[in-house]
């Protein structure tokens, strides 16, 4: 039988990821040697760059994984407590002699300085949220 040229196209990743037989790494070099045209593709491919190939996780980094999902979680729930709270206080009104009166009528620094305070809570809480989305 006649090997052919998409036989061994077919063989390469396998090849090159040093998971064939003696055998078939000989019928492939063998071919490669006989073809300087794909054996030059072969070459110049970034096939081998299995580096990037990901390494399943063992216990220790599935264990670091969990812990530092376990802080973000709770890093998220603390901001989205503080980001309800002060964004709750710039609403905040109070009753008395005078009617109705917003809480910072007579600071409104206080309500601007609020305002900025509740827009950075909810900023770290949506960045957290995006990081556990990863």
């Amino acid at each position: 039988m006649k090997i052919t040229r998409d036989v061994i196209i077919d063989l390469l990743p396998l090849y090159l990821a040093d998971e064939v037989s003696e055998d078939t790494r000989t019928l492939v070099e063998q071919f490669l040697a006989n073809d300087p045209a794909l054996a030059k593709l072969v070459e110049q491919s970034n096939i081998q760059q299995w580096d990037d190939v990901p390494v399943p996780l063992n216990k220790e980094n599935e264990m670091k994984s969990f812990e530092k999902t376990k802080q973000l979680l709770v890093q998220q729930r603390v901001l989205m407590g503080f980001a309800i709270f002060s964004t709750l206080m710039i609403v905040a009104v109070r009753g008395g002699e005078a009617g109705i009166r917003w809480l910072w009528h007579d600071l409104p620094q206080v309500g601007w300085l609020l305002m900025f305070v509740s827009v950075v809570f909810w900023a770290a809480y949506f960045n957290i949220t995006a990081a556990l989305k990863k």
